[in-house]
C-alpha cells in the first residue's frame, strides 16, 4: 500500500505573525520535520502545498532533501480561498496509485511514530478514516482511503471543508485512541508555538 501524506502550508500565517513552515523545530523547521516524520512513519510519498511564500519555502525544503527523494512540491494559487482548495491539491498532485492520503498542517507537529501507528492500524482495520484521539477528542494526522478521493476533491470552504466527509462516516471512524497530547498540537499563533517548543519541538 502507498500512503501519501500530505503537509498543507500555504496560508498567510497571519496570526503567527511570520511564515510558519520555516520557524524552528528539532534540529530544523516546521516543514522539514513534518516531512521527515511522514517519511520516517512509513509514507511511501509525500506532498507539500504551498502557496504563501512558496518560492522561498521551496527553496528551504529543496536544501534539507536530495532531489531523488519521494517529494512532490506544488503551489496552490488559489490558496487566498481557504485550505479546502490545498487539501484538494494535495489529492490531485498524489501519486495515482496511493492507497490513502494522510492529511496535516504545518502547523500541527508529529512525529514518525504517530504516523507509523496510524498507518498500521488503519491498514489493519481498513476503515475508511482512521483519527487519532487524545482523551476523547480528535487529532491529526488524519488518514482517508482512497476510496474516498472523489468525496475529498469535493470539499470546500463553504460546507466547513472535511466536516461533510467525517459526518458520511462517522459510524465506520477508526479512533485511535493515543497518550500523548502531541496528536493535539496546533501552533495557531506565537504563543501557542513557544507553548508546543517547550513541550515538543526542542527535544533531538
Amino acid at each position: 500500500m502507498l500512503i501519501t501524506g500530505i503537509v498543507t502550508s500555504a496560508g498567510f500565517s497571519t496570526r503567527m505573525g511570520t511564515v510558519k513552515a520555516l520557524l524552528p523545530w528539532r534540529d530544523t523547521n516546521l516543514v522539514c520535520h513534518q516531512v521527515r516524520a511522514l517519511l520516517k512513519g512509513g509514507c511511501g510519498h509525500v506532498v507539500i502545498v504551498l502557496g504563501y511564500e512558496c518560492a522561498r519555502i521551496s527553496e528551504e525544503i529543496q536544501k534539507e532533501f536530495p532531489e531523488n527523494s519521494p517529494i512532490t512540491l506544488t503551489c496552490n494559487v488559489d490558496y487566498e480561498t481557504g485550505r479546502a482548495s490545498t487539501i484538494r491539491q494535495g489529492i490531485l498532485s498524489s501519486p495515482k496509485d496511493s492507497s490513502g492520503f494522510l492529511l496535516i498542517g504545518v502547523d500541527q507537529p508529529t512525529s514518525g511514530h504517530i504516523v507509523a501507528r496510524i498507518i498500521k492500524e488503519h491498514e489493519a482495520t481498513r476503515m475508511p478514516i482512521s483519527s487519532p484521539r487524545y482523551k476523547g477528542k480528535g487529532g491529526h494526522p488524519v488518514l482517508f482511503a482512497n476510496t474516498l478521493k472523489d468525496e475529498l476533491l469535493e470539499i470546500n470552504d463553504e460546507t466547513l471543508g472535511l466536516k461533510p466527509v467525517f459526518e458520511n462516516y462517522r459510524s465506520r471512524l477508526n479512533r485511535i485512541d493515543f497518550k500523548t497530547d502531541q496528536v493535539r498540537l496546533d501552533l495557531n499563533d506565537y504563543e501557542s508555538y513557544l507553548h508546543g517548543y517547550e513541550l515538543f519541538g526542542n527535544k533531538t
